[in-house]
């Protein structure tokens, strides 16, 4: 038998046996289901007693309503269908599906880790019960320390796009995003914003320009000009990763930053302390074909590589535990920031050498202490 349809308009009403064949189930599903009035029926005359019969326009919407929701809820059971389901959700947010703009590969690789991390911290279930619901996401951020606001952030974010996706495939109610609005993480302790002041700072080129034993003379060039770059010019990690020798203009003082943040590109002046480590650097450079700007040697492939933001990281915090004073990759920018703007450097200047889209982003970085605001109210 073909499956029930609409089309069948002129059929008023339609036996449980033809309901159980068009639900592939049996006809004592149906029956069960007739007689707990889970699905609308009416009652006829039949030799003995009665039979049910069911109403073809009130099943069709019971359908629609009821039994297509019981199956999408047994497939968001299934962990393997979710697993499925992520891949093609994160080509979605590739090719701009699920926003209308393409997200960048770090923003997918984000989303991908941390839809995981809910995964993985998803309470044990005794019964198969949906994996996307308003109470197993709460359950899940309840059960991270309140400490952890990007961790929270970033699952709820994370599943706010995979629910975009599910409701596009009509496999979840849309009102799905309004519930969960009501548990969105809110920052209950300050964030940690770390930062230099110009004298730590000094003290940190210092220190990334002195030898220490088992380190090589271009790796100490290296540490001194990446720190400079990004304490300078206020270039992010991956900006600074991807520098490539044609972006470099010494000549003009110029750094082009092709393909930033939000691929976006921007162009930043290179100033007289940069330059100098610069041509340092390009002096001590080790001849490679590589179009990256900054290149180390991998012990691991025993050849010249593109510097990472892993190694960069790692040069950083062990500078860091050096001078004595914590400090991190974004850190140098909040710095490059912070020192412009109390050497009286207009803030849009410096909101567009950072590659801010807004000013209130580059407010955000200007740090200044409690120190600062008392010597410079002093002087009032």
């Amino acid at each position: 038998m073909s499956r029930l349809s609409r089309k069948d308009g002129q059929v008023e009403t339609f036996t449980l046996n033809q309901v159980a064949q068009d639900l592939r189930v049996s006809t004592r599903t149906v029956k069960r289901l007739a007689k707990s009035k889970e699905i609308p029926t009416v009652t006829s005359p039949h030799k003995g007693g009665f039979c049910y019969l069911v109403p073809a326009n009130q099943y069709f919407d019971w359908k629609k309503k009821n039994y297509n929701k019981k199956k999408t809820n047994e497939n968001l059971a299934n962990l393997e269908f979710i697993k499925q389901e992520k891949e093609q959700w994160l080509n979605w947010c590739r090719n701009g599906s699920i926003s209308g703009k393409p997200q960048s590969e770090k923003t997918i690789e984000i989303n991908s880790y941390f839809f995981d991390y809910y995964l993985k911290r998803f309470p044990r279930r005794y019964n198969p019960t949906p994996l996307i619901t308003l109470e197993c996401l709460r359950q899940v951020l309840g059960s991270i320390d309140p400490k952890s606001f990007s961790i929270k952030s970033n699952i709820y974010k994370a599943i706010i796009s995979f629910a975009k996706y599910l409701i596009a495939k009509n496999l979840l109610e849309a009102s799905f995003l309004t519930e969960i609005k009501s548990i969105k993480p809110k920052r209950l302790y300050p964030p940690k914003k770390l930062h230099c002041s110009q004298s730590e700072f000094e003290k940190l080129l210092v220190e990334a320009s002195k030898w220490y034993n088992g380190q090589s003379p271009y790796d100490v060039i290296l540490s001194s000009a990446t720190i400079a770059t990004i304490g300078f010019a206020g270039l992010r990690a991956s900006e600074l990763c991807n520098l490539r020798l044609q972006d470099v203009d010494l000549i003009n003082r110029k750094l082009f930053i092709y393909l930033g943040k939000g691929k976006k590109n921007r162009v930043v002046g290179i100033c007289n302390r940069l330059y100098d480590h610069l041509v340092k650097y390009l002096d001590a450079r080790p001849k490679t074909n590589k179009e990256n700007f900054f290149v180390t040697y991998s012990s691991k492939d025993k050849e010249i590589v593109p510097l990472d933001k892993g190694v960069l990281l790692h040069k950083v915090k062990r500078l860091a535990k050096r001078v004595g004073f914590d400090i991190n990759l974004h850190g140098l920018r909040r710095t490059f920031a912070t020192i412009a703007a109390n050497a009286g450097k207009p803030i849009n200047i410096i909101s567009l050498a950072l590659g801010h889209a807004d000013l209130k982003t580059t407010q955000g970085y200007l740090m200044t202490s409690q120190d600062e605001v008392i010597k410079e109210m002093q002087g009032w």
